[in-house]
């Protein structure tokens, strides 16, 4: 699938500075036991869909109630009673569109994507307003070496192109909460035992930042009496979230002065397991 992705991989003892005119922030990234780069930041354009512009019937409804989405053209007339059969709940229903939820391989029901499909060929996956952007990261589409090579929207969006026998070459992402924002971007790091990774960020006070926002994603062993172990988050000395149970991904939303323009702070991963544990900050944003 195509999307508009900028990748930047990190070498050893290598300061990166992302440039302003490309990312919006400067990135310096470090893995503390030996001094090697471990993640690359990606940045993907927000862009306005077509149909939004000319005021399609069921733009209002996705102003409304879309937040973070994905979307695609199909180049062909839909036939919605085919659309319909994908669909795990209807939640609205007209002659031209169908809105509803679509369920997410090995991912619980509150992973449930929203989907809107138009008889004119649009298909438009998101989460809600009031989600976070980093509620679209799917941990089983991470690799240290391949970055997020899926999120969940793109999931939910393949699903129901699957079904229509349509492909999603071409897919955008745009925010409907946002829409004067032009670019979203991950900045991830991860290590896959027990200690602690970090990466230190700035985000430059000439940029117009719309969403900060995070998804942690560790093991522990918990029972009443005991932890044995556990995963932080943290952003300097303070801990944003911390894990107890296996295999758990979380997320949620910055505040401004958790990570105020033009000051540095250390993003941190770690762990006291033998475990995978990644944090990712998403950031969605206006160049100035």
């Amino acid at each position: 699938m195509k999307m508009e992705s900028k990748k930047m991989k990190m070498g050893v003892l290598l300061i990166a500075v992302l440039m302003i005119s490309l990312l919006g922030v400067y990135l310096y990234a470090g893995d503390q036991r030996s001094g090697m780069v471990a993640e690359a930041s990606q940045t993907y354009l927000l862009v306005n869909p077509a149909f939004a512009q000319s005021a399609t019937t069921g733009t209002t409804f996705l102003e409304e109630e879309a937040g973070m989405s994905i979307y695609v053209n199909i180049g062909q007339s839909i036939d919605l009673s085919k659309a319909k059969t994908v669909y795990k709940t209807i939640e609205k229903e007209t002659s031209d569109y169908i809105v509803g939820s679509l369920s997410l391989p090995n991912l619980p029901e509150t992973d449930d994507v929203h989907c809107f499909v138009h008889k004119d060929g649009w298909i438009v996956v998101y989460y809600l307003k009031a989600e976070p952007i980093s509620k679209i990261i799917d941990w089983s589409y991470y690799s240290p070496t391949a970055g997020l090579t899926k999120t969940k929207l793109q999931v939910g969006l393949e699903k129901m192109a699957l079904a229509l026998g349509a492909t999603v070459t071409g897919a955008k992402y745009y925010n409907f909460q946002y829409p004067y924002a032009d670019k979203w971007m991950i900045v991830i790091e991860s290590r896959e035992d027990e200690g602690e990774d970090t990466f230190n960020i700035k985000i430059p006070s000439e940029f117009t930042i719309y969403e900060r926002s995070w998804s942690h994603y560790g093991s522990g062993w918990y029972t009443d009496w005991y932890s044995y172990g556990y995963a932080i988050f943290r952003i300097n000395t303070t801990e944003i979230d911390s894990i107890s149970k296996s295999s758990v991904t979380r997320y949620g939303q910055l505040t401004i002065t958790q990570l105020e323009p033009n000051m540095f702070y250390t993003v941190g991963t770690y762990s006291k397991l033998n475990s995978p544990h990644r944090v990712a900050i998403v950031l969605a944003y206006k160049e100035s």
